[in-house]
């Protein structure tokens, strides 16, 4: 067992390397659940294992809380949101359900997917990604946002991919619409 950079959720990730080319599959999940559960304790994420049908193989503790404080559902087979997204796309999906943020990331072969819930509203944005959408409220375009805060209109325009995937949302319209909801509902 190493430790090494996770490429989901870029914190330290235990990679379990399996040398015996003779164990069978039921060997391997059952020992990749072990070392899963282990790490559980101390992990704020959740990790699923799922087969290509969708079903979830194995659950962490923390996955089925997750799972059931935002989108009200028990961990037995992935919601129908998440299975639609997992069916044909990799990389991150974020689900904004009342109250929090899901965000679900898929490993490159898709069968392992890693749960985390974040703060929703304006408090899920970074500190430069909130000075950003104050010009963007403002009017300003990416290359006077660029000149105001001292960056580079291609540094403007990842900042607000980022507000954009965080809250859900394709432009800044809707981002902005969102982000003012977040405010009056916390007023």
């Amino acid at each position: 067992m190493s430790r090494t950079t996770s490429a989901l959720g870029g914190g330290p990730l235990l990679v379990v390397s399996v040398l015996d080319g003779g164990m069978d599959r039921a060997s391997v999940r059952r020992r990749l659940r072990a070392a899963l559960s282990a790490l559980d304790d101390t992990q704020a994420e959740g990790v699923l294992l799922v087969d290509a049908a969708g079903r979830i193989e194995f659950a962490s503790c923390s996955a089925g809380p997750i799972l059931s404080h935002c989108l009200e559902v028990r961990a037995a087979r992935l919601p129908e949101q998440i299975a639609d997204w997992h069916a044909n796309a990799r990389g991150t999906i974020v689900i904004a359900p009342d109250g929090s943020t899901l965000v679900v990331e898929a490993s490159v072969g898709g069968s392992t997917l890693l749960l985390s819930e974040q703060p929703s509203g304006v408090a899920m944005l970074t500190a430069r990604e909130r000075e950003v959408m104050r010009c963007v409220e403002e009017g300003l375009t990416n290359t006077q946002i660029a000149g105001r805060l001292w960056i580079q209109p291609t540094t403007v325009r990842k900042h607000l991919e980022h507000v954009f995937a965080k809250l859900g949302v394709g432009n800044r319209t809707a981002a902005l619409s969102k982000l003012h909801a977040f405010r009056a509902e916390a007023s």
